[in-house]
């Protein structure tokens, strides 16, 4: 086996492979070259290194990730001021008048709740994918006493304003700035006003996925091949494919267990390699966590995430009937054993018992895709939640 050893050099990157888009690729028959041997990559920096074992001519590549402290990626964009408080808003019925909103404004978006269940999404404004164009009304001294924003290409008219005329004029002049620096601004984007009622739901850029999500955040795919379709009817289930994701080096990555093993991607390639066209629907559900980044539990996810990389992939009728955990002694584990093998929310399941979340007791096997889904309210221990779920949008 050739070796080399590589300073951050983007070789390794693209060792970062798909293994379920390699499936599409071998079906079209684009296969690697056959006189490219296998090689072992070293990549050394000042303060980690790291061996990436690469056979182009294999369904998968292995990685192996270092271990490392969450961090948040934040590209090139500015980082703007964020606000919450209770605003007004103008209700469309007009004898209900203005009502009391709880607000969040954060990278690019506008959320608004029911004041008293501020968990309870009644409409999301995400400035990343839609242009929005700004109004307001001053009175007498010049002060801004209430704005609008309405989509462009829409009729639909959000409008706020505080009690206290101070507080008007500080989130008028915020949400101007978010607006000014948004990609829907500067790329003029409106095909979110197409879409019936879309502030209904959280929505999410590709763009925002990478600079929000971290370690141990869920991904939920929605394939559009037949046989995921029959796998959600089987399952019940809107989605048929689930991962998990971690941060590395500020990169955000894909960790799954699919046919081909269990291996990692950059999210990036969804979009880069248009890898997203192979879903009707890609969306994020945040873990909300107050140890979250604890050293310990991101030291057993991401210790974790590299003793099971490369894994084999196993989704049998003996897994439906385990309900119970089976307790391995360490003596066993010194044996060698057989490496354990995964089916995808079986995968998620485990790396959230490492993390403490999840009932030791129960087998990991009695996990699926749609146990991770908004509707079933998964419960998790330590007081840990996951948000409701965000739509990923990759156009634009």
């Amino acid at each position: 086996m050739n070796k080399s050893v590589f300073q951050n050099n983007q070789r390794v990157h693209q060792a970062l492979m798909h293994s379920q888009i390699n499936r599409n690729i071998m079906r079209n028959n684009l296969n690697a070259d056959p006189n490219i041997k296998p090689e072992e990559i070293v990549v050394e920096s000042d303060n980690m290194q790291q061996t990436i074992y690469i056979n182009p001519n294999q369904d998968y590549q292995r990685v192996i990730p270092q271990v490392i402290m969450p961090s948040v990626f934040k590209g090139n964009r500015q980082q703007l001021k964020q606000l919450t408080g209770i605003m007004l808003k103008k209700s469309p019925h007009f004898i209900q008048g203005f009502q009391k909103k709880y607000c969040i404004l954060d990278n690019r978006k506008l959320s608004y709740y029911n004041h008293e269940k501020k968990n309870l999404l009644e409409g999301s404004l995400n400035f990343d994918l839609q242009e929005y164009q700004y109004f307001e009304q001053r009175n007498s001294e010049n002060k801004i006493i209430e704005f609008r924003l309405i989509p462009k290409g829409c009729e639909k008219q959000f409008i706020f304003k505080n009690e206290k005329i101070q507080e008007t004029q500080i989130w008028a002049e915020t949400i101007q700035e978010h607006l000014n620096l948004s990609d829907g601004r500067t790329k003029q984007m409106t095909f979110l006003s197409k879409t019936p009622k879309f502030w209904k739901h959280y929505q999410f850029s590709n763009l925002q996925v990478q600079e929000e999500c971290d370690n141990g955040d869920i991904v939920l795919f929605k394939s559009k091949d037949r046989f995921a379709s029959a796998q959600r009817i089987l399952l019940n289930s809107e989605f048929d494919h689930v991962g998990i994701l971690y941060k590395e080096n500020q990169q955000l990555y894909v960790y799954e267990a699919v046919q081909t093993g269990v291996g990692t991607f950059r999210w990036d390639y969804l979009k880069q390699q248009e890898w997203y066209k192979f879903y009707e629907k890609v969306c994020i559900r945040k873990l909300n966590y107050s140890q979250k980044n604890d050293y310990g539990v991101q030291k057993r996810f991401l210790d974790f995430i590299n003793e099971n990389l490369g894994n084999d992939y196993s989704l049998n009728i003996g897994k439906f009937f385990r309900f119970t955990s089976t307790i391995q002694k360490s003596s066993d584990k010194q044996k060698g054993e057989k490496k354990r093998s995964y089916f995808c929310s079986e995968l998620v399941a485990k790396a959230y018992k490492e993390m403490g979340l999840l009932d030791q007791v129960k087998s990991s096997t009695q996990y699926y895709p749609n146990d991770f889904t908004q509707e079933k309210q998964l419960q998790l221990l330590q007081g840990a939640t996951l948000s409701p779920e965000y739509l990923v949008i990759f156009e634009g």
